[in-house]
């Protein structure tokens, strides 16, 4: 029973050795080098201001690829998360400004306080019932969340005719997207708020009932039904909370914008699931882990800034993201020993 609740480990030889501790730091080694060259070669990238605009636009996109972190640990994966980012924004921003793109009342707005409560949990019972879907009815995650996807972006095009639904910031929408001051450093608000979800996720996956038996799914389904794990309510839940951490973006990404738009979340599941990948969480599931994700996150904010600095054209960036996405998921294969011709280097499970 504990070896199926365990993640999966690799073999303790030189090759395993050196795959885990690649698995383990890489990534970070990797951010770490890119954040010292743009720092020579990009004066402007100096700046504090600089470098927490990019945690500013990392916040979003973190916590959306931490809710697909906790997919992808089972194996699965969750393409309806930039459409909930959408979805979500586009709905507490209706809320709260209570009229329609084109500028009729629908109703009296509401506090922020109000809408936003709704929208995160019209996120969580969207990725729950995505979740009973595939438990239940036993469809493909894959079709599942690529079906909802076009559904709620078909939504939000439709709520906002194309354009974006403005609105005006109380009181706790100015909280939730503002900065606080550390000394003379403004730290922006929602990377504080991402970080906090990171230390819930991380104590969930690593001190919790939740996390060892996302890992043994993972792992090995099979295994996992025949230990006693309730698998489908485990995985109704995982799917769940990737919907109500995509929501959740989808708020960070309103409120910073002060907008409800469709396009609020063009990009995020490609770079989420990229952001995962790229820290080290196997697309086969089972191996992984959340700070990983955070650092992949960063990476690839890092890459989109020094695009910038260096007068690269905005066009451009679709190239990089996808070589990116290419290149996350060879890592991973090459990571777990799946290429014949390099069984017996030292990233197989082989090695001696």
């Amino acid at each position: 029973m504990s070896d199926i609740l365990e993640a999966k480990r690799p073999a303790y030889t030189v090759g395993g050795v050196i795959r885990k501790f690649l698995a383990d730091t890489g990534p970070l080694i990797v951010l770490l080098f890119m954040v010292v060259a743009l720092y020579i070669a990009a004066p402007a990238f100096r700046t504090p201001t600089s470098l927490m605009l990019i945690g500013l636009e990392a916040a979003a996109i973190g916590v959306v690829a931490a809710g697909q972190t906790f997919v992808i640990l089972t194996a699965g994966i969750d393409l309806s998360v930039e459409a909930m980012v959408s979805f979500s924004g586009v709905l507490a921003a209706i809320l709260i400004a209570g009229t329609n793109v084109a500028g009729g009342q629908i109703a009296f707005g509401m506090p922020s306080y109000f809408a936003i409560p709704i929208a995160l949990a019209a996120g969580m019972l969207i990725g729950l019932f995505q979740g009973v879907l595939i438990t239940r009815i036993k469809m493909n995650p894959l079709i599942v969340t690529l079906g909802f996807r076009s559904i709620l972006l078909g939504v939000a095009l439709v709520a906002t005719r194309g354009a974006g639904i403005n609105i005006q910031k109380d009181a706790f929408l100015s909280f939730l997207t503002g900065v606080i001051n550390v000394g003379s450093v403004r730290v922006p608000m929602p990377l504080i708020i991402a970080l906090i979800i990171y230390g819930i996720v991380w104590f969930v996956l690593k001190h919790t009932k939740l996390g060892r038996y996302t890992y043994a799914i993972g792992g090995n389904e099979t295994a996992a039904r025949l230990s006693g794990i309730n698998v489908d309510l485990v995985l109704t839940f995982i799917y769940g909370i990737s919907g109500f951490l995509a929501a959740i973006g989808g708020i960070l990404v309103m409120g910073r914008l002060q907008s409800g738009a469709y396009q609020n979340g063009t990009n995020m599941t490609l770079i989420s699931v990229a952001a995962v990948v790229i820290g080290g969480t196997a697309l086969s599931g089972g191996v992984g882990g959340i700070w990983g994700t955070l650092v992949g996150v960063f990476i690839i904010r890092v890459v989109d800034a020094g695009l910038v600095y260096m007068d690269v054209p905005s066009n451009a960036k679709e190239i990089v993201i996808g070589f990116i996405i290419v290149l996350a998921v060879a890592i991973d294969v090459i990571r777990r020993g799946e290429i014949p011709w390099l069984r017996f280097s030292i990233f197989s499970k082989s090695s001696t």
